[in-house]
């Protein structure tokens, strides 16, 4: 049977734009990723997920 790898989510901090793998939790057999509380380059304690961040920074420089 072929494997078929996990995809790391991925969080960007909104301030200074450092990416981070998600931590991973494990619940009912489903892996769950969530952010860092808070960034510990800047301590900025809002991201967002990889995948939303060109939305967000397109928005926000609008």
């Amino acid at each position: 049977m072929a494997h078929a790898p996990e995809r790391v989510e991925q969080y960007v901090c909104l301030n200074c734009q450092v990416t981070y793998a998600g931590s991973v939790t494990s619940e009912d057999g489903e892996h769950h990723f969530d952010p860092p509380d808070d960034c510990p380059v800047c301590g900025d304690p809002e991201f967002v997920t990889m995948e939303s961040y060109v939305h967000h920074a397109a928005e926000q420089s609008a």
